[in-house]
């Protein structure tokens, strides 16, 4: 039998031991802050209430064993985890119940969503060691009705959305129960490098509804801001010089960022070498053209400041 089948298993075997327990019992020598947690946790397994939490880390649990009281196995399965505290209880979301199904990511992200915000649906309590289990996938479904049958959400409108994890050149966030992996074309007009230097799990972002229907939410968080090349030839008309922060180098080229978010494609001027600049440094530009299929301005670096 497989764990799917096995945790299944598991939590019929749990909820019958949650009705049977003497929770006046064991809540008795609660805090205020704990009881408060404790109910939130009961209120959600019995009725399915949305509950959100900032991922702390990830673990390993054993996959369940098929006995009638519902233990655990001998390690030789173990299922990865992402681990919520509210408080005090250990909310655990084993990686089958993270991510929609159809939709999995690699486990390797597990590691990298320390600090994401997350909604979760309780599915199972083991209140004497002080931990539950939890699901995404149902919050998920919840936060997709709710879209649909109660905010209404339409195309045009600004919503935000918030960051599961980020990498070098790939960030993954959760919107109204979808989730979305995006380079950074999909983020931003200007040029970014490596997105970890600019986002972070947990951050929140707009994004501007592109096309909704009740199994299909299609967002951009690049369109949720205006174009800063549109009346770039005003602003930075050939010939000035302006401020610019390196993003990358590239072939060659250097890639660099106006205040006002402009990509400008750099050379250096003839008195320079390339070991001299460096990513984060800031640098005068002299504007020389446009490139309007990129919609990217092209420079002269003339000096770096500081």
């Amino acid at each position: 039998m497989g764990i799917d089948q096995r945790m299944q298993q598991w939590l019929e075997n749990s909820r019958q031991r949650f009705f049977e327990s003497d929770y006046k019992e064991l809540d008795k020598e609660l805090t205020p802050e704990g009881r408060t947690e404790w109910n939130s946790i009961y209120a959600s397994y019995r009725s399915g209430a949305l509950l959100h939490g900032t991922v702390i880390g990830v673990e390993k649990i054993a996959a369940p064993s098929m006995d009638s009281a519902g233990g655990v196995g001998d390690g030789s399965d173990e299922i990865p985890c992402i681990v919520v505290v509210p408080y005090r209880a250990k909310i655990l979301i084993p990686e089958p119940l993270i991510w929609w199904p159809g939709e999995e990511r690699e486990s390797f992200l597990l590691n990298h969503m320390g600090g994401a915000n997350v909604d979760f649906v309780i599915i199972a309590v083991d209140r004497l060691n002080e931990f539950a289990i939890a699901s995404r996938v149902r919050a998920m479904d919840r936060r997709r009705w709710q879209m649909t049958m109660v905010e209404r959400l339409q195309a045009g409108d600004i919503t935000s959305c918030e960051i599961l994890s980020v990498g070098p050149g790939l960030l993954t966030m959760s919107c109204h129960g979808f989730d979305y992996t995006v380079t950074q074309s999909g983020l931003s007009y200007s040029c970014l490098g490596d997105l970890r230097s600019v986002y972070r799990p947990g951050q929140r972002l707009k994004a501007k509804v592109i096309a909704v229907d009740e199994g299909n939410l299609e967002i951009s968080v690049k369109d949720a801001a205006p174009d800063p090349y549109i009346g770039a030839e005003y602003r930075h008309p050939v010939g000035s010089t302006r401020l610019a922060t390196i993003i990358s180098k590239y072939k060659g080229g250097v890639f660099a960022r106006l205040t006002d978010g402009c990509t400008v494609v750099c050379r250096y001027a003839r008195q320079f070498e390339d070991s001299q600049f460096r990513p984060e440094d800031i640098v005068n530009v002299e504007i020389t053209s446009y490139m309007d299929g990129r919609k990217w301005l092209r420079g002269k670096i003339k000096g770096k400041i500081g």
